[in-house]
């Protein structure tokens, strides 16, 4: 009898997480509001989550004819991080929300309505962005350096394939003083060439200077 019991009870909390989990499993279209009332989500990552300006500042310039289409899981760790940064990168440049087309998964990687199918998923959360309607780029489950910097490498023409923002470069004077400025800027030609001049002519004392990639 308590053989019995207990495979009985075990039956019954196998039978509840099982339910737990379809409880939190979202499928098809899915909005910020729906995602807000699930346990977990919109915690930690989403409140103290401060995207680098130098790229999310950026990203409104080249996201005009860009669509955003989400593809997550709601029952998966990796998307309850990423899905609410990114949502946090669009709200702080005042994106609108529809800038971006979330559809929940289950763990196949299928969607009722087989919406997701074209785009091949087979990690979740994947981000990925269009064109006039072409891809032109992916994050797949988490990015390379950050959400907003692999971002602005997608959309940005003049970044590449996803390469992102060309990075800085660090012009330290023989007095230590820093000069940032990036790699094609006309600056940095210039004093390269006085540098390049100086040691020609045979100056004892050239304006030394170190350069660093950022």
């Amino acid at each position: 009898m308590k053989r019995i019991f207990l495979i009985t009870l075990l039956t019954l909390l196998s039978f509840s997480t099982v339910r737990a989990q379809d409880a939190q499993m979202l499928l098809g279209p899915l909005t910020v509001a729906e995602l807000i009332e699930l346990p977990g989500w919109f915690g930690e990552d989403f409140m103290t989550y401060q995207p680098v300006r130098q790229y999310v500042e950026r990203i409104p310039e080249f996201l005009e004819d860009v669509e955003i289409v989400c593809v997550l899981g709601t029952w998966c760790s990796d998307s309850r991080r990423e899905v609410p940064r990114m949502i946090r990168i669009l709200q702080s440049q005042n994106l609108p929300p529809e800038k971006m087309r979330m559809i929940g998964v289950d763990q196949r990687k299928r969607d009722p309505d087989g919406e997701t199918a074209a785009f091949d998923i087979e990690r979740v959360p994947t981000f990925i962005f269009l064109r006039d309607g072409v891809e032109i780029g992916r994050i797949v489950e988490s990015p390379l350096a950050s959400l907003e910097k692999d971002m602005l490498g997608i959309i940005d023409p003049n970044a590449g394939q996803g390469g992102g923002p060309a990075p800085d470069v660090i012009i330290i004077d023989g007095d230590g003083t820093e000069h940032h400025l990036s790699p094609d800027h006309e600056e940095l030609e210039r004093l390269r060439t006085e540098e390049q001049t100086q040691k020609a002519d045979g100056d004892d004392h050239p304006v030394e200077k170190e350069y660093h990639v950022k």
